[in-house]
Formats: structure tokens, C-alpha cells, sequence
């Protein structure tokens, strides 16, 4: 499987994506477990919609990771699936992957580079998030 420049560039920003703010996101949704802020009558200060503002954006964090978590299983092709799950969430290297699919090395690259433009086409289906423009890397 050929790529263009496009999907090479998409790939990349996949990656890139699970790397960084993927993991970004995991640990912010961790936060939005807690309270939210109780109006019993008082006046609200600035604090506490300051701290009603970050419960708000972690729940949003926490929405962001489950939306991931559940189009990687709605891929539908299995080794694609099988993929992106060992390389980005158990952190396996090709190597391991290709042994533990019982394939070569080169075919887990081509799979990991099939599944990452499939993620990247889901993503940019149901969020804002778009990991198939050419500067993602660079807004960040």
C-alpha cells in the first residue's frame, strides 16, 4: 500500500495525536470525577465558576477519550483494530505486534497505517477534531 503525501501526513498526525494528546487527554478526564459546585442559596463567586469552568472541560476531556475508546472498536476490519490497540494503548513495538499477530513486520506497518487513516476518517466524522489537515501537528 502506497501512500500519497496526504496520508503519509495524516498518519504522522495520528501519531502524534495518541502520543501526545491522547495522553493529554486521558489524564484531564481523570479530573472530571469531581464535584461540581453546590448553589445552596449563596452568592456564587468567581471561584466557584472558575472551578464549575475546569469540572465543565474535564467532563469534556472525559467525553473526548470515551469517543476514541469507541470508534477503535467500531473498526471494523479486526488486524486494524488489533493494531492500533497494541501500538497505542499497550505501547507495543512492530516487533512484538508482528509476533503477536503471527505476521511480518512490514505487513503490521502497512495494517498500522490502514488503521490510522480509518481512525482519522471516524474522528473527523464525529468531532471537531481533524487529523487529516496538513498543519494539525503544528497548531499544537
Amino acid at each position: 500500500m502506497t501512500l500519497t503525501k496526504q496520508q503519509k501526513q495524516t498518519c504522522k498526525n495520528v501519531r502524534y495525536f495518541f502520543k501526545n494528546d491522547f495522553e493529554k487527554y486521558k489524564q484531564l478526564a481523570t479530573l472530571a470525577d469531581l464535584k461540581s459546585i453546590s448553589y445552596n442559596g449563596t452568592k456564587v463567586s468567581t471561584n466557584s465558576n472558575i472551578q464549575e469552568d475546569k469540572t465543565i472541560t474535564a467532563s469534556y476531556y472525559k467525553n473526548i477519550v470515551d469517543t476514541i475508546k469507541t470508534i477503535i472498536e467500531r473498526i471494523q476490519n479486526e488486524q486494524c483494530k488489533k493494531v492500533i490497540k497494541y501500538r497505542y494503548f499497550e505501547h507495543l513495538s512492530y516487533w512484538q505486534i508482528a509476533q503477536k499477530m503471527q505476521y511480518g513486520e512490514s505487513t503490521v506497518k502497512q495494517l498500522n497505517n490502514k488503521a490510522l487513516l480509518i481512525f482519522a476518517d471516524m474522528l473527523a466524522m464525529v468531532t471537531n477534531i481533524d487529523l487529516r489537515k496538513e498543519d494539525y501537528i503544528e497548531k499544537h
